[in-house]
């Protein structure tokens, strides 16, 4: 069963520019980033981290926007599971903005990373949505379907208000940040779950009286750890290399 949990202090404040959490992930985890701006059209533009093995990011979903002066809300997901137990910086691209900063969250007892860690429902389709530009009230981010129960979901609000403590976790969720700053207000509100969700629609437990945004991804813990691997060769998509080893074959 996969588990996710906060790695490191999130950092996230009306400082301007490129924004770091630096922390000590462990081998086979893998990463998995929420990154907010304002003052940003366009927002994060990119996510990496310094490990000597990799450190490169894809985007999850769209943009979800709409929310304190030019909001931008993201999810990103690392390339490849983490090689090396090490002090790691990890660093949210946002040149320009006028506050923002990351959340970032491991994910351990996945085998595959990328966007192929996020559940496939058709081809080129990822089980993920979202909401932009919404008044006012409770979040619900729609999932594009019904998630498998054994699956993990991390989900994320940000609005125009300093924090978002009104907005509260959907019930069975863990809160991993929950804060804001003032000039100009935006807040963020992070939550996972790592199994038993069984609805396509994310509801919060709390509402927000500021403009907001949301979104909700599911990752897929349904390939096996060791699955079919050919002789001699690796997927490039696959993390874990063993020679000739057997199980159920994975379909990208």
């Amino acid at each position: 069963m996969a588990t996710v949990s906060l790695l490191g202090t999130p950092t996230f404040d009306t400082n301007a520019n490129n924004k770091t959490v630096t922390a000590t992930p462990a081998v086979g985890d893998l990463i998995v980033v929420v990154a907010a701006t304002s003052g940003l059209a366009g927002g994060t533009t990119a996510v990496t981290d310094n490990q000597a093995t990799g450190g490169t990011y894809v985007q999850v979903d769209s943009d979800r926007t709409g929310f304190s002066t030019t909001g931008v809300l993201t999810v990103w997901v690392r390339n490849d599971t983490i090689r090396s137990a090490t002090s790691t910086v990890f660093t949210a691209a946002q040149s320009g903005s006028s506050g923002g900063g990351l959340v970032v969250l491991k994910v351990t007892g996945m085998s595959i990373a990328g966007l192929s860690a996020v559940r496939r429902i058709a081809v080129a389709s990822y089980n993920t949505g979202g909401q932009s530009t919404v008044a006012a009230g409770t979040p619900a981010p729609v999932l594009a379907a019904t998630p498998l129960t054994a699956n993990p979901i991390i989900t994320a609000v940000a609005n125009g208000t300093n924090s978002t403590t009104t907005v509260v976790q959907r019930a069975g969720y863990t809160e991993a940040f929950d804060n804001g700053y003032t000039a100009p207000a935006t807040g963020l509100e992070v939550s996972f779950r790592s199994s038993g969700e069984t609805s396509a629609t994310i509801t919060y437990g709390g509402a927000t009286a500021s403009q907001f945004a949301s979104f909700a991804i599911e990752l897929d813990a349904s390939v096996p750890q060791y699955d079919y691997v050919t002789p001699g060769k690796a997927d490039k998509e696959r993390l874990l290399y063993k020679q000739g080893a057997v199980g159920r074959s994975s379909v990208w």
